[in-house]
């Protein structure tokens, strides 16, 4: 008798609607990481920039400005849709670009932009508010900077 060796229809079909069940659970979830890892790392890169334009501020003695950026990278442009990027700014001298977040967040920050004194202060408050999508998935983060310059962030929207 010649023996066979492989898989039958049904135990193919059984992997297969297993396989799908464990799929059907799984992908909403890790939808739900990625999105909250897009807000984190954005809301770190904003949290970041804050803080090297205050430690710049204190080397330079000199105010540094951080605000929304143009699409040409190379002045303040009023608004408070930070998505397409924000720079760094001593007078009228750009110190550093950062481009727009890539994918969906959309950002949020004060139209005016911050700026940080020689001695560390914030010459307003302000919050820029990160979502990653809408609806009942939404994924949100706010990094706030206090009038003395501290940079806070916290999960979920501004205040």
């Amino acid at each position: 008798m010649k023996k066979t060796r492989g898989f039958t229809i049904i135990e193919l079909m059984l992997t297969v609607a297993v396989l799908a069940v464990l799929l059907g659970i799984g992908i909403p979830s890790f939808r739900n990481l990625i999105q909250n890892n897009r807000a984190t790392a954005i809301a770190n890169d904003i949290v970041g920039t804050l803080q090297t334009a205050r430690s710049e501020a204190i080397k330079r003695r000199s105010p540094i400005t951080v605000c929304r950026r143009n699409a040409a990278g190379s002045a303040c442009e009023n608004g408070t849709n930070w998505a397409a990027g924000w720079l760094m700014l001593q007078g009228a001298t750009v110190l550093k670009v950062w481009d727009a977040a890539a994918g969906e967040p959309v950002v949020t920050g004060p139209a005016g932009g911050i700026v940080f004194q020689s001695d560390g202060t914030a010459s307003a408050t302000g919050e820029f508010q990160v979502q990653t999508s809408s609806g009942s998935t939404a994924v949100q983060r706010c990094v706030g900077v206090a009038g003395l310059g501290r940079v806070s962030t916290k999960t979920g929207a501004c205040s």
